[in-house]
């Protein structure tokens, strides 16, 4: 009897296994997008969801860049149905997804290699896929990373060759003198600037770097 009663155990739990598994699988939709936010986010129809497209970043409002960035993401979407694939939502209660069109075209992707977004390297089903093709658009030199936005002197203003440099949230200013000016590419999609003078960068909140002189070289 005691058996008997296993066998059944084993049997009831394998179906009860099934039922669960299944049921935490998702059905697939299709949404309809309603509004583009900006280069690497939207809005559904149907539930007014902002989604954050995943392993993405476009420049923010007022940095170059981010008006092509809005405008190619409009062009990829306006009045699309997408499939979204994602579980998390960032700190502005975004949902974090890939975002695929019915054909199969990975949104992501598309935004990436047209120029106007970086691949970030939060992980996720298609991270080695969104790296490649951020690889091979960087090599190409378009978008972002043209000369647009990514530059080593000032075309607008030679003058004005005090390097605003933003990393890891830090922000930092360097001029003709400082050990490695040369090498300080600035990336104007992500926040760096271009000063006037040293005044003009501390007051935008950047600090002088440490191997730099106590002053700035100014030639006669």
């Amino acid at each position: 009897m005691t058996r008997v009663f296993l066998i059944l155990s084993v049997i009831l739990n394998f179906f009860l296994g099934i039922f669960f598994i299944r049921s935490q699988v998702p059905a697939e939709r299709l949404y309809t997008v309603a509004e583009v936010i900006d280069g690497d986010s939207f809005i559904l129809v149907e539930n007014k969801q902002s989604i954050r497209l995943m392993n993405v970043n476009a420049p923010e409002e007022g940095l170059c860049g981010y008006q092509q960035a809005k405008d190619e993401l409009t062009s990829l979407l306006t009045g699309k149905q997408v499939k979204i694939i994602g579980k998390d939502n960032d700190s502005y209660n975004r949902f974090l997804a890939l975002v695929y069109l019915p054909d199969g075209a990975l949104i992501n992707e598309a935004i990436i290699r047209s120029g106007w977004a970086r691949f970030t390297s939060n992980a996720s089903l298609e991270s080695a896929r969104l790296q490649k093709a951020g690889a091979e658009t960087k090599a190409l030199k378009i978008g972002v990373f043209s000369s647009l936005c990514a530059q080593n002197t000032n075309p607008k203003n030679p003058k004005c060759s005090i390097k605003g440099n933003v990393k890891d949230g830090k922000k930092t200013y360097f001029f003709q003198g400082c050990g490695n000016y040369s090498n300080v590419a600035l990336a104007l999609d992500e926040g760096d600037q271009w000063f006037c003078s040293e005044a003009e960068a501390v007051i935008a909140g950047f600090v002088k770097a440490q191997n730099c002189y106590s002053k700035m070289f100014v030639p006669k």
